[in-house]
Protein backbone atom coordinates (compact mmCIF):
# COMPACT_ATOMS: atom_id res chain seq x y z
CA UNK A 1 0.00 0.00 0.00
CA UNK A 2 1.52 3.25 -1.34
CA UNK A 3 1.19 6.29 1.30
CA UNK A 4 -0.80 9.02 -0.06
CA UNK A 5 0.80 12.66 -0.79
CA UNK A 6 -1.51 13.71 1.88
CA UNK A 7 -0.70 11.80 4.39
CA UNK A 8 2.80 11.63 4.48
CA UNK A 9 4.98 11.92 7.59
CA UNK A 10 6.96 14.82 6.60
CA UNK A 11 4.23 16.63 5.51
CA UNK A 12 2.21 16.06 8.90
CA UNK A 13 5.65 16.49 10.47
CA UNK A 14 6.00 20.14 8.91
CA UNK A 15 1.98 20.78 9.72
CA UNK A 16 2.51 20.46 13.25
CA UNK A 17 5.65 22.10 13.71
CA UNK A 18 4.13 24.89 11.80
CA UNK A 19 0.84 24.98 14.33
CA UNK A 20 3.37 24.65 17.40
CA UNK A 21 5.14 27.56 15.96
CA UNK A 22 1.57 29.88 15.47
CA UNK A 23 1.10 28.86 19.15
CA UNK A 24 4.11 30.31 20.81
CA UNK A 25 3.34 33.52 18.46
CA UNK A 26 -0.30 33.63 19.91
CA UNK A 27 1.39 33.36 23.33
CA UNK A 28 3.96 36.04 23.00
CA UNK A 29 1.64 38.44 21.39
CA UNK A 30 -1.19 37.75 23.99
CA UNK A 31 1.71 38.17 26.81
CA UNK A 32 2.40 41.62 24.95
CA UNK A 33 -0.84 42.44 24.73
CA UNK A 34 -1.67 41.65 28.58
CA UNK A 35 1.19 43.55 29.75
CA UNK A 36 0.87 47.04 27.46
CA UNK A 37 -3.01 46.62 29.49
CA UNK A 38 -1.40 46.45 32.80
CA UNK A 39 0.56 49.48 31.82
CA UNK A 40 -2.28 51.49 30.40
CA UNK A 41 -3.99 51.15 33.51
CA UNK A 42 -1.51 51.68 36.01
CA UNK A 43 -0.48 54.97 33.75
CA UNK A 44 -4.70 56.01 33.94
CA UNK A 45 -4.44 55.50 37.76
CA UNK A 46 -1.34 57.55 37.59
CA UNK A 47 -2.74 59.93 35.61
CA UNK A 48 -5.95 60.27 37.87
CA UNK A 49 -3.97 60.79 41.31
CA UNK A 50 -2.05 63.56 39.87
CA UNK A 51 -4.88 65.42 38.12
CA UNK A 52 -6.16 65.00 42.15
CA UNK A 53 -2.89 66.34 43.26
CA UNK A 54 -2.91 68.97 40.36
CA UNK A 55 -6.90 70.37 41.99
CA UNK A 56 -5.21 69.92 45.14
CA UNK A 57 -2.38 71.92 44.70
CA UNK A 58 -4.45 74.97 42.63
CA UNK A 59 -6.76 75.10 45.63
CA UNK A 60 -4.01 76.08 48.16
CA UNK A 61 -2.30 78.74 45.71
CA UNK A 62 -5.54 80.06 45.54
CA UNK A 63 -5.99 80.23 49.03
CA UNK A 64 -2.13 81.66 49.26
CA UNK A 65 -2.55 83.94 47.03
CA UNK A 66 -5.61 85.10 49.11
CA UNK A 67 -3.62 85.09 52.30
CA UNK A 68 -0.67 87.57 50.26
CA UNK A 69 -3.24 90.11 49.81
CA UNK A 70 -4.65 89.97 52.64
CA UNK A 71 -1.26 90.26 54.62
CA UNK A 72 -0.09 93.15 52.05
CA UNK A 73 -2.57 95.88 53.93
CA UNK A 74 -2.24 96.97 57.55
CA UNK A 75 -5.24 95.44 58.99
CA UNK A 76 -4.37 91.99 57.32
CA UNK A 77 -0.82 92.71 59.10
CA UNK A 78 -2.40 93.43 62.86
CA UNK A 79 -4.64 90.70 62.34
CA UNK A 80 -2.02 88.16 61.54
CA UNK A 81 0.15 89.96 64.80
CA UNK A 82 -3.02 89.55 66.92
CA UNK A 83 -3.25 85.94 65.83
CA UNK A 84 0.51 84.63 66.02
CA UNK A 85 0.98 86.25 70.01
CA UNK A 86 -2.47 85.92 71.02
CA UNK A 87 -3.34 89.47 71.75
CA UNK A 88 -6.52 90.79 71.27
CA UNK A 89 -9.50 88.56 70.48
CA UNK A 90 -11.57 88.35 67.63
CA UNK A 91 -13.40 91.70 65.84
CA UNK A 92 -11.52 94.40 68.52
CA UNK A 93 -10.49 97.58 66.86
CA UNK A 94 -7.60 99.06 68.93
CA UNK A 95 -5.86 96.89 70.93
CA UNK A 96 -3.74 99.35 74.01
CA UNK A 97 -0.81 97.39 75.19
CA UNK A 98 0.09 98.78 78.02
CA UNK A 99 3.75 98.55 79.47
CA UNK A 100 4.20 96.13 82.59
CA UNK A 101 7.53 97.78 84.12
CA UNK A 102 5.04 101.44 85.10
CA UNK A 103 3.46 100.90 88.25
CA UNK A 104 -0.26 102.42 88.54
CA UNK A 105 -0.47 105.96 90.50
CA UNK A 106 -1.32 106.05 93.92
CA UNK A 107 -4.76 105.89 95.15
CA UNK A 108 -6.43 108.39 97.69
CA UNK A 109 -6.28 106.96 101.07
CA UNK A 110 -9.51 106.92 102.85
CA UNK A 111 -9.59 107.85 106.47
CA UNK A 112 -10.37 104.11 107.19
CA UNK A 113 -7.02 102.90 105.30
CA UNK A 114 -5.20 105.31 107.38
CA UNK A 115 -6.53 104.16 110.74
CA UNK A 116 -6.06 100.46 109.78
CA UNK A 117 -2.45 101.58 108.80
CA UNK A 118 -2.00 103.28 111.82
CA UNK A 119 -3.92 100.67 114.27
CA UNK A 120 -1.91 97.48 112.53
CA UNK A 121 -0.58 96.15 115.64
CA UNK A 122 -4.53 95.86 117.04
Amino acid sequence: MAIRPRNDPTRLLWRRLRLFGLFVLVVFVGAGVWNSWQKEKQSSALNRESQAALADLSSQESQLQGNITELQSERGKEAALRQQYAVGKQGEDMIVIVDSSTTPPPQPQSFLDKLKKAFSWW
